[in-house]
C-alpha cells in the first residue's frame, strides 16, 4: 500500500461530489464503514470512486461480533462499494481484547484468502495501552486504524513506534481532536 499522507475519512460525507474532488486532487486513501449513514455512505462511495478504482485505496470497517455476520457485512460492503475487493477491512471500534474473539480474526484470514480483502485491520478509539501491545503479540493484523493526536498520553508515541516496529501499519484518526485541547 501506497497511501498519500493525508487520507479521507468519509464518515460523516454525504455529497459524491467532495469524495470526486478528494481525489482529483491526489489523495488516493478513502476510509468508510458499513455501519456509516446506514450504509449509505459506503453506496455514495463506491459511486464516487468507481471509475479510479485501479488508482486509490479504500478502506471499510465492521462492527459484526460473528464470524457468519462478518462475512455478510463484507459481501455488502463489496456489493455497495462496486468493487470485488477492498484494501484494509477492519474489525472496528474494538477497545479491550475481549472483544476481539479469534472467529474474526480468522473471517479476515479467509477474506485475504479469497481475494476480498488486501490487509486486516482493527480499528479503536481508545484501549491504545492494551490493544496496541495485544494485537502485536497476536500477530494476525497488518493495520491498526487508531486514534491520535496532541490531547493524548505522550506515551502514544512509544505504542505507535512498537506497532511500527513489529511491521504493522499505523493509521491515524482523529488528529485534529476536535480542536480541543485539555
Amino acid at each position: 500500500l501506497k497511501p498519500t499522507v493525508l487520507g479521507f475519512g468519509c464518515m460523516l460525507t454525504s455529497d459524491a461530489s467532495v469524495i470526486e474532488q478528494a481525489a482529483d486532487i491526489g489523495i488516493n486513501w478513502f476510509d468508510t464503514a458499513r455501519g456509516y449513514q446506514n450504509g449509505n455512505n459506503e453506496r455514495m462511495v463506491g459511486a464516487a470512486l468507481k471509475s479510479r478504482r485501479d488508482k486509490i485505496h479504500v478502506t471499510s470497517k465492521t462492527q459484526a461480533k460473528t464470524k457468519a455476520d462478518a462475512f455478510a457485512h463484507l459481501d455488502k460492503t463489496l456489493s455497495e462499494l462496486q468493487t470485488d475487493h477492498i484494501d484494509v477491512w477492519y474489525l472496528h471500534s474494538h477497545q479491550t481484547p475481549a472483544t476481539v474473539p479469534d472467529e474474526l480474526f480468522d473471517a479476515q484470514d479467509e477474506a485475504v484468502k479469497a481475494g476480498k480483502v488486501r490487509f486486516k485491520g482493527v480499528s479503536f478509539h481508545g484501549g491504545h495501552k492494551e490493544m496496541i501491545p495485544f494485537l502485536i503479540e497476536k500477530g494476525r493484523t497488518d493495520v491498526l486504524l487508531v486514534s491520535y493526536n496532541f490531547s493524548m498520553d505522550p506515551e502514544m508515541d512509544a505504542l505507535v513506534d512498537k506497532a511500527a516496529a513489529a511491521g504493522l501499519g499505523v493509521v491515524a484518526m482523529k488528529v485534529m481532536a476536535g480542536g480541543f485541547r485539555s
